[in-house]
């Protein structure tokens, strides 16, 4: 399992409401280091959905459905989160992602300092395996399986799942070239909703999945 803090329920409800106020206050969103907050996916940021049939099917308007049928994107809004997704994948054995791709980050320098951070919310039982992927171009990606931590998120509430960004450079991902911040996918049944997608600073005391032990003088 991936070495990762789940915030409690309070927490989460009220740094992200923070964030969406925010990020409705004072627009346009900095795309360097959110990816989808309020409905949005800033500047060139778009969501794509993919399966067997259409491995790259770029979504408008986050609504839409993959080639193949595997994966939905609808709206999940609520009062709370107006611009929350619904991301469903259906039962079928084949593999299914939504991925956040268009442009390309420097993301290097916050190796040891920050975190991906998700606001998700678990509407259906955890598939056996379920990666969370980035990218930085053709043959350059790394992926951490998350699925043990959305079983230990009660079923039905926001949470946080933050994912160090040293666990992806530790797997191969090259952080000066990031060209999809973020991909969710699976090839089980599985229902998730996301209500913000960003770069924050790592959690006090969570040293990530590489410690950044000072050099030996």
């Amino acid at each position: 399992m991936v070495r990762t803090f789940l915030m409690s329920l309070t927490t989460t409800l009220t740094l992200l409401l923070s964030a969406i106020t925010l990020a409705a206050e004072q627009p346009p969103l900095n795309p360097n280091f959110i990816y989808f907050s309020n409905g949005q996916t800033p500047d060139a940021w778009h969501w794509v959905l993919s399966d067997p049939g259409n491995w790259w099917q770029p979504i408008d308007a986050n609504e839409g459905k993959s080639s193949g049928g595997k994966v939905t994107m609808s709206s999940a809004a609520t009062e709370q989160f107006p611009g929350a997704i619904k991301l469903k994948w259906d039962r079928r054995d084949n593999w299914g992602a939504a991925a956040i791709s268009g442009r390309t980050v420097d993301l290097s320098k916050f190796e040891h300092a920050a975190e991906l951070m998700v606001a998700i919310k678990v509407e259906s039982r955890v598939p056996h395996s379920v990666k969370v992927k980035m990218m930085c171009g053709e043959g350059c990606e790394a992926e951490v399986d998350v699925a043990d931590n959305l079983r230990e998120m009660p079923r039905g509430q926001w949470m946080a799942l933050p994912l160090a960004l040293d666990c992806f450079a530790a797997n191969g991902v090259d952080l000066s070239k990031v060209t999809s911040p973020f991909s969710v996918g699976s090839s089980g049944a599985l229902e998730l909703h996301i209500a913000e997608i960003s770069l924050g600073s790592m959690v006090a005391g969570d040293q990530g999945c590489v410690p950044n032990e000072p050099a030996t003088p």
